[in-house]
């Protein structure tokens, strides 16, 4: 299966970013009270159980993917995403002639019997049909997305109204009326089709194009292939593939049969034609990557129309501009170098829920004690950097990693333990717990209110924990910038990913033994504090952290946002209240104050450039170092070796 990681240019990132941010101004007005994670408090568990329904069909009969996509599709464009198509019953959409031949139905019911029974009224069918969509892409070898939630399902679905959904025989200039109707423009119509590179349809759609009156626009060649499959007087429920020779898999081929005059429906091969429409269709011939990752981004427009649900105008302002974070992030960690065997999406075959269980447990942990998120992230960076990226923090035992000094503090082993347990009763000995670790910890970001990245998994377990290679590889909270840079570098990390993760310091706490020095005996003077500190901040800071008090009492290192993920850690640099001296020196040395500053950015901004950085520079360290299948295993228990 694909993965959708074509190296990009630094050029076609810059182009994909200016598009992203224009599509997020449109996307305003659409999706008001939607948020990723609606459901991650009432029914964490909502999105693994439709993955996993999506799955169990799917693997019986590929050709549901294709259908459930249409679903949503078709639901979309008539009385936007309500799913009213699901209504049955005479005269409703469902029974519209556009809709007849729909599919996925029962995947939806069954989902639905299984969200009722964990969740009693609390799923609605419209997001069952966004989620259910997207999973079935990304199981054609599609990427994933994040899809917002919280729609809310319509009262009305009448028959006739399904008759202005775009048609088999619909001109570029009709097509691009319809899209603009729902708030969409000409680039989604062009990457929306591209949908259609799974899929069939049936012969009374297209006959008319190879019978009589011969559409010229088709290839000569294939034109008896076409006879053969659908006779002149044959049946016409017979199905062809849309996507010649490539109906299960999500790929740009779909766009190559366009240029060579293969493309089923006369709409579609209009693309090619039009000379508002081509430039697209050329653009995705030229990377499946931009053609995966806009597709994402079509479809949260798209899942967006016309939503019911309840009012709540700031939450999907923040939803929008979340997903333009999401999909530049897909962009630019496109051009991280992979570790060997590592791949986005290396347990959809062995072990599809891998991902879901371990956010689901996640939320839950961190739905309970929101400082976990902080701690899974440290702990995932903590690992990488001793050993490599192989969950040799993890191993208990005198003299292991976990014992050292530096790791003094570390949270949330009971998190990865637990996720460990519900992985090796769904798929045993398959996914390993350096790979849990790395997934946690961009699902803490994300509960955080930070972005999703896409996490490329296939790590194995160290068989190394050392607690005298942690002492010697971890970064120190008196570090200097140079010292920092150094060790950075010694990690294949440049100066960029040191002020970036150390941006991670927007979560958690710290214990006033790293502090004291700093506010008290600073360079050994008894009566002197660092200078770097902001004078009206110091009383604070002495307050909580007493010359003679606990030192494990815990300070906050972004005063005032210590469990919220956004750049107010940049702006307490700038502001000199940087709680440890290593952080406060990122803004008082050049190399590194230019890149504080650029993550600051504007007021309004949202974070958009240090959560694209961060979820680019976090796929750049979890591939420190990681391990093979020579040199590793899969632990059947994270905290020991097999």
């Amino acid at each position: 299966m694909e993965t959708g990681f074509v190296f990009c240019s630094k050029s076609l990132l810059l182009m994909l970013l200016l598009a992203l941010l224009g599509a997020a101004t449109e996307g305003h007005r659409h999706g008001h009270g939607m948020r990723v994670g609606f459901y991650s408090n009432s029914c964490p568990q909502a999105e693994s159980i439709i993955g996993s329904i999506v799955y169990s069909h799917i693997k019986k009969d590929l050709s549901l993917a294709a259908g459930l996509l249409r679903l949503h599709f078709h639901d979309c464009f008539v009385r936007g995403c309500d799913a009213s198509i699901l209504i049955d019953g005479p005269q409703t959409e469902r029974k519209a002639g556009p809709n007849i031949n729909l599919r996925g139905y029962e995947v939806v019911d069954d989902a639905k019997a299984q969200l009722e029974a964990a969740c009693p009224r609390v799923v609605s069918c419209a997001d069952i049909l966004a989620i259910a969509a997207r999973d079935s892409v990304h199981l054609s070898g599609g990427i994933s997305w994040e899809v917002p939630t919280g729609r809310r399902d319509g009262r009305v679905s009448v028959g006739d109204e399904a008759l202005t959904l775009p048609g088999p025989n619909d001109t570029v200039y009709v097509q691009k009326e319809k899209f603009q109707s729902k708030g969409l423009n000409t680039q989604d119509l062009v990457v929306l089709a591209g949908g259609h590179t799974i899929g069939t349809t049936a012969c009374e759609f297209f006959r008319d194009r190879l019978y009589s009156a011969k559409d010229p626009s088709i290839d000569p060649e294939l034109v008896p292939t076409l006879r053969a499959l659908c006779p002149k007087n044959g049946n016409g429920t017979k199905r062809v593939a849309l996507d010649k020779g490539s109906q299960f898999k999500f790929d740009a081929s779909y766009y190559k049969n366009l240029k060579k005059g293969h493309g089923i429906f006369r709409s579609d091969q209009a693309l090619w034609t039009d000379p508002s429409t081509k430039p697209y269709v050329q653009r995705y011939l030229g990377s499946a990557c931009v053609f995966k990752y806009e597709f994402g981004q079509s479809m949260v427009k798209m899942g967006n129309i016309e939503v019911l649900t309840v009012l709540a105008s700031f939450a999907s302002h923040i939803t929008m501009s979340f997903f333009v974070c999401v999909l530049l992030l897909a962009l630019a960690i496109a051009s991280a170098v992979h570790g060997q065997g590592t791949r986005v999406g290396f347990y959809s075959t062995s072990c599809p829920r891998a991902e879901s269980i371990v956010r689901s447990t996640v939320q839950s942990h961190v739905g309970s004690d929101r400082t976990l998120a902080a701690g899974l992230l440290r702990l995932h960076f903590h690992d990488c950097f001793v050993e490599g990226c192989d969950g040799s923090v993890l191993i208990d035992g005198a003299g292991a990693e976990k014992t050292a000094g530096r790791n003094d503090g570390l949270r949330g082993f009971e998190v990865i333990d637990d996720a460990k347990t519900r992985l090796e009763a769904m798929c045993p000995g398959v996914v390993s717990c350096a790979d849990i670790l790395a997934l946690a910890a961009r699902d803490s970001v994300v509960l955080s209110g930070g972005v999703s990245w896409a996490v490329p998994t296939g790590r194995k377990d160290g068989l190394v924990s050392k607690a005298s290679n942690a002492d010697i590889n971890l970064p120190g909270p008196l570090d200097s910038v140079d010292v920092q840079k150094k060790l950075f570098a010694s990690k294949g990390l440049n100066t960029q990913d040191l002020v970036t993760l150390v941006g991670g310091h927007t979560i958690g706490t710290t214990s006033c033994g790293l502090l004291r020095s700093r506010i008290y005996n600073f360079n050994g003077n008894d009566s002197a504090a660092d200078p770097s500190i902001d004078p009206a901040f110091l009383p604070t800071l002495r307050a909580i952290c007493q010359r003679n008090g606990d030192v494990s009492k815990r300070v906050t290192l972004d005063n005032g946002s210590q469990t919220r993920f956004d750049t107010s850690f940049f702006a307490n640099l700038r502001s000199r209240r940087g709680i440890l001296q290593s952080d406060q020196v990122l803004w008082a040395d050049p190399s590194t104050k230019a890149i504080v500053q650029k993550f600051l950015g504007v007021r309004g901004s949202l974070g958009l450039a240090f959560n694209a950085e961060f979820g680019k520079s976090m796929v750049k360290m979890s591939l420190i170092g990681v391990k093979t299948s020579a040199n590793g295993q899969i632990r059947k228990k994270c905290s020991a070796f097999n």
